[in-house]
């Protein structure tokens, strides 16, 4: 496109567009956070072909992009409906002059049927592109283009919020070229960041080497720097009352548990005292292996802020589990200055809780996203606790955080964070770490269960049950599908009726009423019920200290983390813990090594490192769970470990904030689209 001097990058996407007809893709990309044509920029290619012209069939490999002419030999084009819509399935065959090729074209509208049945009529040659597959003896394009180009390579970009990648591209290829050539950036690399930008998305001839990934990662990763600095500079810019705790006051609050913390407990509450203390925001990630003590800490930081009369509110992602930590946590305070709140209870009495809310009579709420609703007004909130924080997004944070008079926050991980990626993601909160395990706690040994084992397994599960004892038996799935191999809900409690006809079971998935759920896991704590099936509605906050088995059907479904939480749920108390991994069906090397690995380690930071490995980092600024795309694009913690730290080197040597003036600008992350109020 030729140069328009009045576009820059931070300008809409919009403006792309010369006329007042602005196509309905637009909005449907700003609604996913692609506004300015910086972020347009960062929309990158998920594929790069190198083209092959008119190649025999079976010099083909799957996959591969083909540029082919010939003609067609046959048709046929099969009626299909989807709703009121007519569709076709149409099928054909071009001879080249190097062989004969399949042609499928799905869920095709009238227009093209008539146009690939006028070239069959017509016996014209006809150019196709488009990649190609094996089906038996065939080699085979599926729903290959009719519009082709005399490129060399071809790149294909994501589909992004239902808006194709064609439409994506040839929206990328009106950015002007002036603006390619004069990209912000801090001059850290050799590399400019405008040469490794049009290198990746082809613009010149230049292709995309390492260099200049490395180089967009380098950016992608520094990008993500800039958001932790600026939140880390926004929390500490105004001071806030300071509060003061006796020292008596403590240890009276300590004494309230039967047993004593550990080392790492007791460092923990005593950087939450000093950070209530310093006269700055209390911002604390306190991450811990299953079991590990973090609820008594966060207990202890209640009871603090509590008495300096200002109210608290602790929020936990699910009604299950947040309905647990009330139960636990009721007990510490007095019964009419604590409340749970969440949708499953009646509106007359969340008119109570708002009134009560309001006015400072309640001084512990605990909940689930209803404590940040707009109905919910605080008197005096001082101190936000969040569990399994990395099940919310960010801005469902903000919006509890927006709540407070002063915003002390504290948030829990059960998940240990490696080092790099707690680097990566939490860099503007300071972090506590808890490795001990409270002495009396026995914890638990893990076996996978082979199908020549299985009766001894049985019988073992028998005796834990004549004991006394209780069991979980955990399923990924309620019903079967037609994508996993496994047993439904239903199908395991008629095989466990079976195997123990005297046993009291009960069945609990999400899909039964939040009271019902309550009154099932009231049923099984209280000891009236002796095995629990259920889906991972259990993997957090259910403490059953007498339930000592936990049975994992299917685990090569489930992540490390996920199988060490539902381990947690045993060897919690005096008790031993057993839990079983029952696969089905044939292992493939990679899962029977992990399921080999979880085996025989129990520390959960070594478990959460290896799941890192496995499974990878996800989306660290937890954007995805609020709709937006503005998660990791090029980069991966564990695959570029050097980059970043490169990264981290640098920005020490440059640690004046002040020197990034122009780059932050660039990327507007003042304006609260990041870093929001807090986090």
């Amino acid at each position: 496109m030729s140069n328009t001097s009045k576009l820059s990058w931070s300008s809409s996407i919009e403006e792309l567009y010369k006329t007042k007809k602005i196509p309905k893709s637009i909005s449907q990309l700003k609604d996913v956070g692609i506004i300015t044509l910086q972020d347009l920029s960062w929309i990158f290619p998920t594929k790069f072909y190198q083209v092959k012209k008119n190649p025999a069939p079976e010099d083909c490999q799957d996959r591969d992009y083909i540029r082919i002419s010939g003609r067609m030999v046959n048709f046929t084009a099969r009626p299909i409906f989807k709703g009121r819509v007519r569709l076709f399935q149409i099928k054909s065959s071009l001879e080249t002059q190097n062989g004969i090729f399949s042609l499928i074209w799905f869920n095709s509208y009238s227009s093209l049927k008539e146009k690939v049945h006028s070239h069959y009529q017509e016996e014209e040659i006809v150019t196709l592109e488009g990649t190609v597959s094996h089906n038996g003896p065939w080699t085979q394009m599926v729903n290959p283009s009719l519009k082709t180009s005399e490129s060399e390579t071809v790149i294909s970009y994501p589909t992004v919020n239902k808006v194709r990648g064609t439409f994506i591209k040839n929206l990328i290829a009106k950015i002007p070229t002036d603006l390619w050539e004069n990209v912000p950036e801090l001059n850290f690399k050799k590399v400019s960041l405008s040469e490794s930008l049009n290198a990746i998305h082809n613009l010149g001839s230049l292709p995309a080497k390492t260099e200049h990934l490395d180089r967009i990662k380098y950016e992608e990763f520094l990008q993500d720097q800039l958001k932790v600095q600026l939140r880390k500079n926004k929390k500490n810019e105004n001071p806030v009352k300071p509060f003061k705790f006796s020292k008596k006051a403590i240890t009276s609050f300590i004494n309230l548990f039967p047993y004593d913390l550990t080392n790492d407990q007791s460092t923990s509450l005593n950087e939450v005292i000093e950070d209530l203390q310093s006269g700055k925001t209390l911002s604390r990630l306190i991450q811990g292996d299953v079991g590990c003590g973090k609820t008594t800490i966060a207990i202890l930081a209640m009871k603090l802020v509590r008495s300096q009369e200002k109210q608290v509110a602790f929020m936990a992602p699910t009604e299950n589990l947040a309905f647990q930590h009330f139960k636990s946590i009721q007990a510490f305070f007095d019964p009419s200055e604590i409340a749970y709140l969440s949708s499953s209870v009646s509106q007359k009495e969340k008119n109570i809780l708002y009134q009560k809310i309001s006015s400072g009579d309640l001084k512990v709420i605990i909940g689930t996203h209803s404590l940040f609703q707009d109905k919910v007004i605080y008197k005096n909130l001082c101190l936000c606790i969040i569990d399994e924080q990395h099940k919310f997004g960010v801005d469902q944070r903000i919006k509890l955080f927006r709540k407070c008079e002063i915003p002390h926050c504290i948030l829990m991980s059960a998940t240990p964070i490696p080092r790099t990626l707690r680097l990566s993601q939490y860099g503007d909160l300071d972090v506590s770490i808890i490795r001990q395990m409270p002495a009396h706690k026995k914890g638990f040994k893990t076996r996978i269960v082979k199908k020549e084992n299985f009766e001894k397994f049985l019988s073992f599960f028998k005796t834990r049950l004549d004991l006394g004892e209780q069991a979980y038996v955990v399923l990924p799935n309620i019903e079967k599908t037609e994508f996993r191999d496994t047993h439904s809900i239903e199908e395991i409690y008629n095989q466990f009726k079976t195997y123990f006809p005297s046993a009291n079971i009960e069945i609990l998935h999400g899909k039964i009423d939040s009271n019902e759920q309550r009154a099932i896991i009231q049923n099984f704590h209280d000891g009236s019920t002796q095995v629990l099936i259920s889906t991972t509605v259990v993997e957090v906050g259910i403490h059953v200290p007498n339930a000592t088995v936990m049975v994992i059907y299917h685990p090569e479904y489930f992540g490390l983390s996920s199988l060490h939480q539902l381990r947690g749920r045993v060897g919690r108390d005096s008790l031993q813990g057993f839990c079983f991994l029952v696969p089905t069906g044939q292992l493939g090397q990679t899962q029977n090594e992990r399921l080999l690995f979880f085996e025989k380690e129990s520390d959960g930071f070594k478990i959460s490192e290896q799941d890192l490995i496995f499974r990878g980092e996800g989306d660290l600024f937890g954007k995805s769970q609020s709709g937006s795309i503005n998660g990791r694009k090029v980069t991966s913690i564990i695959e570029d470990v050097e980059i970043f730290n490169d990264l981290i080197d640098d920005l020490k040597k440059h640690h004046d904030i002040s020197l990034f003036s122009e780059h932050i600008k660039f990327y507007d992350l003042k304006n609260n689209q990041y870093i929001g109020n807090l986090i």
